[in-house]
């Protein structure tokens, strides 16, 4: 039987996976909004954001939190140099749209062996950040769970301040909502482009850095998340920063409530019918436009 401090307390546990899962579709979505590409190798960037936070702990000596923002800030420029080195010379050429799927899937499957090779197929996991709990009135949180949380609202936080109140991000967003228009006033596109596929890269590995103490890292580890930001991102809305950062929050709860009710081995099946349900209703999603 379920009472309501267990059900509270999965409602929480929901709400700490989903800043995670925020943190992966919100970059997921930037670059669509932004530059229309469909990134097919973020889910590397979360894999590859897990693996320096654990190598940077376990050879450095950093502390979790340290190592994940050595982590995100490695793959900034990582990102950067990705999309120079492999869309910017597709862009305004026929076809570009399905050229960059091409790269980015080509790419996934590249980073994957070269994890495999480089770091083994053994898993690998980070230290808790804390030992410990957290209790409230029944409901029992650990220490690492909440600063998972709470750095995540943080970068989310963060996100949101410097696509609202920057300069930097009142371009991005001119960008995404006329590109030729935001050219004609001065705007540097291509910088844009790749300052927006370095933000994105940096929080895919936020959010595999930030779990890495919770679930281990191994080659593939991003398939899931990736998949996961793919259902935020059609659920919220294609392009739409707010819609996945709503949508993650409201699938990591929903998530959280089917194992609670069903069991962990339906709840991606329980995700994707909600989703479907959804479109069925708003075909853009929650924030698109209609």
């Amino acid at each position: 039987m379920f009472t309501a401090s267990i059900l509270i307390q999965q409602i929480v546990y929901g709400l700490v996976i989903g800043s995670s899962y925020v943190l992966m579709a919100a970059g997921f979505s930037l670059i669509w909004g932004i530059m229309g590409v469909l990134n097919l190798a973020h889910g590397e960037f979360y894999m590859l954001g897990a693996y320096i936070a654990y190598y940077v702990s376990s050879l450095l000596g950093f502390n979790p939190i340290m190592s994940a923002i050595v982590a995100m800030a490695a793959m900034f420029f990582f990102g950067i140099a990705f999309e120079r080195a492999l869309l910017s010379p597709l862009y305004g050429r026929k076809g570009w749209e399905m050229s960059t799927v091409l790269i980015t899937v080509g790419a996934s499957i590249l980073i994957q062996n070269l994890a495999l090779v480089i770091f083994g197929e053994k898993y690998k996991g980070l230290p808790m950040y804390f030992e410990g709990e957290l209790e409230i009135w029944k409901i029992v949180l650990s220490y690492d769970r909440l600063v998972v949380f709470l750095v995540g609202i943080f970068l989310i936080a963060l996100l949101w301040y410097l696509l609202k109140y920057t300069r930097v991000g009142m371009a991005m967003r001119a960008v995404s909502q006329n590109q030729e228009g935001a050219y004609l006033t001065g705007i540097n596109v291509h910088k844009i482009f790749y300052l927006a596929f370095g933000l994105s890269a940096a929080f895919a590995a936020a959010g595999g850095a930030l779990l890495a103490p919770i679930y281990f890292v191994y080659p593939t580890v991003g398939a899931g998340p990736l998949l996961m930001a793919f259902a935020i991102v059609i659920f919220g809305g294609f392009g739409s920063v707010k819609g996945a950062i709503v949508a993650g929050f409201l699938l990591g709860v929903f998530e959280s409530l089917v194992v609670l009710m069903v069991s962990s081995a339906w709840k991606d099946v329980f995700i994707f019918v909600l989703v479907i349900i959804v479109l069925t209703v708003r075909p853009r999603g929650l924030f698109g436009i209609q």
